[in-house]
């Protein structure tokens, strides 16, 4: 555990961020309207996340319980060339990846615990998993691009306004696609693996960031064939 990727709350207006019973351990509970914005900057080198014309992944477990404005983030890097996984404009049902990616039913509508998995396998394909489920392939290049804006959890560091109201629990990302067998394993069948706790099989390189019963923390674990 590192603190290159330490996360900083963000508030203005009423808005805050509390822990409460999480997925695994502690989720960070975010509450947002129009006026109260509440969310996460991801600290240390922010190129670290850009990913700029490559391969990533990127998982979580998010509860919705407030959708008040169109493209709300629950992790975003910017807007444009920019990577976000976000509320697809006003649909009280529906997600989407961009810069090219599905627009998916993500669930938003229904309360209670869901899984996201975003699948970048540049310069191919996007694809997004919803609770251990293909729910849309978009193919073509996504062409990330480079933008000098630090990560941020429930929020978009290009696009104020747009923060996350609901639960957010285990954050990962990675530098390459994860394939269908490891999205399967962090499902679980719906009972979820922590991935601070779940060794995906090797080799991999994972950019983590993680939220759970100490607080907010990122951490960078690299793993090759010995």
């Amino acid at each position: 555990m590192t603190g290159a990727h330490d996360g900083t709350l963000q508030t203005t207006g009423s808005g805050s961020g509390t822990f409460v019973a999480g997925k695994f351990d502690q989720a960070i509970d975010l509450e947002s309207s129009s006026g109260t914005q509440s969310y996460i900057t991801i600290g240390g080198p922010e190129s670290d996340f850009d990913f700029t014309g490559g391969d990533m992944s990127v998982s979580m477990w998010y509860d919705a319980e407030n959708l008040y404005t169109n493209w709300q983030a629950l992790i975003a890097k910017g807007e444009g060339g920019a990577w976000r996984l976000a509320r697809a404009s006003g649909s009280n049902s529906n997600i989407k990846y961009d810069v090219i990616g599905p627009t998916v039913n993500g669930k938003l509508s229904v309360v209670g615990w869901h899984h996201v998995v975003a699948v970048v396998d540049d310069p191919t394909s996007v694809t997004i998993y919803v609770d251990g489920a293909v729910a849309g392939t978009r193919m073509g290049d996504p062409n990330i691009g480079n933008v000098g804006t630090n990560m941020q959890i429930g929020g978009n560091p290009e696009k104020g306004g747009r923060a996350w109201d609901g639960l957010i629990d285990d954050v990962a990302i990675w530098n390459r696609p994860l394939d269908a067998g490891e999205v399967s394993a962090i499902w679980n069948d719906g009972d979820g693996a922590s991935i601070g706790s779940f060794a995906i099989p090797e080799p991999m390189t994972m950019l983590a960031v993680g939220m759970g019963i100490t607080g907010l923390g990122g951490y960078i674990r690299k793993r090759r064939r010995g």
